[in-house]
C-alpha cells in the first residue's frame, strides 16, 4: 500500500489561495501544515483550515495555538492534518506553553495526531511546529519541549508518519533524539528548506536558503520509496513530499 505525503509550513503571511493552488497541483494523500490561521482579515478566506479542506475535498483535524493581533482583530494560528482517508480518532498535547516571559519561545506549541483508516489499516500521523529559538539553538527550554515531544513519539511503534517544522538543524539534540526512535524519510540533510524570503528577528537576519528545519520521519516498518523538497514561491519554507509503503 503506497501513500503520498506532504509536509509544509505555509507561512502565516502567505496568500492562502496560493497555498491551496500548490496543494491542488501537488495533491498528496496526507498533508501536514503549520502556520495556518483563523479570523485573518488579510486573507481572502479568513479561516484557512476549512478553506484548504474544502478545496482538497479532504477531512481534517486542526489544533488552534497562539493568538496575535492583525488590523485590530485577534488572529489564531493553527497546525493541521488533512487526509483523503477517514479520521478514526485524534488528539493533541502541549509541548510548550506560555510562562509570561514573551517571545517566540514562549508560545503555545502542540503535537497533534490522528489515526486514519486506510483501506482497513490503521495508520497514525503526527505533526508539530516547535518553538523558534534564536538562530535555532537548542536552549534548556527547547530541550524540555523536545523531551515532551519524544515521550509522545515513543508511543508509536508501527504504521506511523511524523513530520513538522522543528526549528532545529539536523545535528541538534531534537533531531538526534527523534532519530533514535524513527527513521528520517529524507531527502538528504544537505538539502535545505528555509528560507526563500528575507527573515529578520532580534538581530538575526537571513536571506538565503541554507537551513534545514523541516522533516519527515517514519516508524521503522514503513518503507520510504522516495522523498524530495518541492519548489514553490509560496511560503518562506519549502514543502517536503514523500511516497511511503505500508505492509499489507
Amino acid at each position: 500500500m503506497d501513500i503520498t505525503f506532504l509536509q509544509w509550513n505555509i507561512w502565516y503571511d502567505e496568500d492562502i489561495q496560493k497555498v491551496a493552488s500548490f496543494l491542488l497541483d501537488n495533491k498528496a494523500d496526507i498533508i501536514c501544515l503549520q502556520e495556518l490561521s483563523y479570523n485573518n482579515p488579510e486573507q481572502a478566506h479568513p479561516d484557512g483550515p476549512p478553506y484548504i479542506a474544502e478545496q482538497l475535498g479532504y477531512t481534517y483535524y486542526v489544533k488552534k495555538l497562539h493568538p496575535y493581533e492583525v488590523q485590530g482583530q485577534t488572529v489564531t494560528t493553527a497546525n493541521g492534518i488533512f487526509s483523503k482517508y477517514p479520521i478514526k480518532s485524534c488528539r493533541f498535547i502541549w509541548v510548550n506553553e506560555p510562562t509570561g516571559v514573551g517571545g517566540f519561545a514562549d508560545e503555545y506549541r502542540a503535537y497533534l495526531e490522528v489515526v486514519l483508516d486506510i483501506e482497513g489499516k490503521e495508520v497514525t500521523v503526527g505533526t508539530v511546529h516547535m518553538s523558534y529559538t534564536d538562530r535555532f539553538q537548542v536552549t534548556e527550554r527547547k530541550h524540555q519541549e523536545t523531551d515532551k515531544l519524544v515521550a509522545e513519539l515513543k508511543k508509536q511503534k508501527s504504521n506511523f508518519i511524523f513530520s513538522g517544522d522543528l526549528n532545529v538543524t539536523p545535528d541538534s539534540y531534537t533531531v538526534k533524539s527523534i532519530n533514535e526512535l524513527l527513521n528520517n524519510a529524507g531527502p538528504p540533510i544537505n538539502e535545505k528548506t528555509w528560507t526563500t524570503k528575507p527573515f529578520s528577528y532580534n538581530g538575526f537576519e537571513e536571506t538565503k536558503r541554507k537551513w534545514r528545519l523541516d522533516y519527515i520521519f517514519t516508524s521503522k516498518d514503513v518503507r520510504v520509496l522516495k522523498a524530495k523538497i518541492e519548489e514553490t514561491s509560496a511560503s518562506d519554507h519549502l514543502p517536503i513530499s514523500a511516497t511511503v509503503r505500508f505492509s499489507k
